[in-house]
């Protein structure tokens, strides 16, 4: 009886040996054309898989891999086989032929074609020999998905990543555990970086988490990378980008169908890194770019407001919070912006929110010794940055506008507002020339200096804008949290938005709308860079591809704040100015008297479907305009003084 613990454990541990250990190898490849030359990215992997070995290359139907296994890679032989029926793969003539054969490889194409034509055939059994029998089994793309022994099948279409973080039990996300059972525990995802798909992987986990209640590692390949796995279960990554690894054991949550998600701990592994897939333990030989950032923490005493889209439509919930929920709500707000006219559109939701007065100013060189500006800067207690062109709002934060804006935005309970792509200018990295297809790939993302009220972080809008810029997106904040040594990344959809303020001491994350704010951090002390091209070639410039030793993400919103440090007080607060323009009486009869302390300045009378309905031009600092002539209702007017483009909205009631 003394014994039993002891025996339990050994039969436990030649259960976990004969589970996790294997005697074939696998070649597990992200996806992409592979490169002929001698040192592109696939030949190495390709040549480990096939050289003097025998090698069937299977699909719905054939293609050109053929002679590429021969001429470059060293195969013995290599022939294509277009196996394209449930019939033609469970015939005996199929098994046969493929146990002749060393080494199997699955080409791209459609996951489920194979799923729902190969499963329960001999021709699976054939790869199950073939595996157990020292041969090797490769995929690339759909051929890689279905190695994993939890399968994503696509049997409904291809599952989108903003898709999966806003619900991950949608239609799309099907998940099967009844095919190939090579890797254990696992399921696999392909061109990863290149179509944004880290997303894509948390919902897969977590649909099996909360569904089946089993928790599985996730392993998304990036295009033109690849893993060589051999006999003993040690993987080798070669290529240009990541081998990630998503790994078992964070805790899911749904907050209505939106995914919420408690630390996914990540290794992103670059070409020559290892990953043991018996003991999990990874080996970091490429990442060579020490970085600490353990000690880093958000300090800010102060909001922030930042959302995913430029769009009104998208950002009504994020207005509605700067006017009613975040400070004193009848607090006027400043708009700076590279962009009048979206400006004044913004202006009236505010107003129409219940903003006291809304001030625009273009942000521009002319403007930075406004004295205006400058008074408005003063007594802002809200400003909100809308559609400033980054090159133009540098040139300007050199000037003593600039300037003092900068002391202004960090003060005690300011708050700060950032739509769609100036939310980038809150964090200390601001990414540019993230909106050009393939800037990750051709190395043309650039990374400027941001305003700091997220001292060491840095933010993603658009993150899922469209397919063009998803490797931008997706590969951008990873590399700026290696390159600037960055605690933060966050992602940010058209979908939502995320507010920064001091709770209890602490410096708080929160998120807002359909999709979760997506939140990784640094947890590492190694990081690296990509350094290898798909030609091999060093005349270009390898991918915008960064790994890490270990990084975490979160997925949070409202119900689940995120901590980032502790409120630092500056000792100066903001001071609350409602009303530097003033409107009497208000409702208003006949006469409306306008005070602005701005001479010559331009007004018109609005209607709420955006129709002049009166003009004029001042030249005092108070006006008397007859609307004695207006139906009963609600008006906006707008003053702008052309010199310095300053801007103020307002509404009035007319009885």
């Amino acid at each position: 009886m003394h014994r039993l613990p002891g025996l339990l454990l050994i039969l436990f541990f030649l259960f976990f040996l004969n589970v996790f250990s294997q005697s074939g190898r696998l070649l597990l490849v992200g996806g992409g054309a592979e490169k002929e030359g001698a040192s592109g990215w696939s030949t190495p992997a390709y040549r480990w898989a096939g050289e003097g070995k025998k090698v069937a290359i299977v699909g719905i139907s054939t293609g050109s891999l053929a002679p590429y296994f021969m001429q470059r890679c060293g195969a013995a032989r290599a022939k294509e086989f277009a196996i394209a029926s449930f019939d033609s793969a469970n015939s005996q003539a199929t098994f046969d032929t493929l146990t002749s054969y060393d080494v199997i490889f699955f080409r791209g194409g459609d996951q489920y074609d194979y799923y729902s034509l190969y499963r329960n055939t001999k021709l699976q059994d054939a790869v199950n020999y073939l595996f157990t029998h020292g041969g090797t089994i490769c995929g690339t793309s759909a051929g890689l998905n279905i190695l994993s022994s939890i399968v994503y099948t696509a049997e409904n279409g291809s599952a989108y990543p903003d898709e999966c973080i806003e619900n991950p039990n949608n239609q799309y996300i099907t998940l099967a555990g009844d095919f190939m059972d090579l890797v254990p525990g696992f399921v696999f995802d392909t061109h990863f970086a290149e179509r944004g798909r880290f997303g894509r992987l948390v919902g897969f986990l977590a649909n099996y988490s909360l569904n089946q209640g089993h928790a599985i590692t996730g392993l998304g390949m990036d295009d033109m990378t690849c893993m060589t796995v051999d006999e003993q279960g040690l993987g080798t990554v070669y290529g240009t980008g990541c081998a990630n690894i998503y790994q078992a054991g964070a805790t899911y949550s749904l907050n209505g169908a939106k995914l919420l998600a408690d630390t996914v701990h990540i290794v992103q592994l670059l070409h020559g890194c290892t990953y043991d897939f018996v003991t999990g333990q990874a080996g970091y030989s490429s990442l060579n770019r020490q970085i600490n950032t353990s000690g880093l923490e958000e300090t800010g005493n102060y909001t922030v407001l930042a959302s995913g889209s430029n769009l009104l439509a998208d950002n009504l919930s994020m207005l509605n919070d700067l006017v009613n929920n975040t400070g004193t709500p009848s607090a006027g707000i400043l708009v700076l912006t590279g962009d009048e006219n979206l400006a004044a559109s913004y202006g009236t939701k505010l107003l129409e929110f219940g903003a006291a007065q809304v001030n625009i100013f273009i942000l521009n060189l002319e403007n930075g010794n406004d004295a205006n500006l400058a008074n408005n800067i003063n007594d802002a207690t809200k400003i909100l940055f809308l559609k400033n062109w980054f090159q133009t709002f540098s040139s300007f934060m050199s000037t003593p506008n600039g300037k003092l804006l900068q002391k202004r935005i960090k003060k005690d309970k300011m708050i700060s507002a950032f739509a769609g792509d100036d939310s980038r200018l809150a964090g200390k990295t601001v990414v540019e020339n993230y909106l050009t297809e393939y800037a990750s790939y051709y190395a043309e993302l650039t990374y400027e200096k941001g305003l700091s009220l997220l001292q060491h972080t840095v933010l993603m809008p658009n993150t899922y804008l469209n397919s063009d810029i998803y490797e931008n997106t997706a590969t951008a904040v990873p590399y700026a949290m290696a390159w600037d040594t960055l605690k933060y990344g966050i992602w940010l959809t058209n979908h939502n938005y995320m507010k920064f303020t001091p709770v209890a001491g602490k410096t708080t994350l929160t998120g807002f709308g359909v999709a979760p704010v997506m939140v990784i951090a640094n947890a590492g002390n190694l990081a690296g860079f990509s350094t290898h091209t798909a030609t091999g070639s060093t005349s270009s410039l390898p991918r915008m591809v960064a790994g890490f030793e270990h990084l975490k993400l979160s997925m949070i919103d409202y119900t689940t704040p995120y901590l980032m440090g502790t409120a630092q007080p500056t000792g100066i607060e903001a001071r609350d100015n409602t009303e530097p323009v003033l409107i009497s009486p208000n409702p208003v009869h006949n006469e409306l008297s306008l005070s602005w302390h701005v001479y010559g300045y331009d007004w018109e009378i609005i209607n709420l479907n955006g129709d002049i309905l009166l003009q004029g031009k001042s030249c005092s600092e108070t006006e008397h305009i007859d609307v004695s002539m207006f139906n009963s209702g609600i008006y906006i007017i707008n003053l702008k003084k052309k010199h310095n483009n300053s801007t103020a909205i307002m509404k009035f009631v007319k009885d």
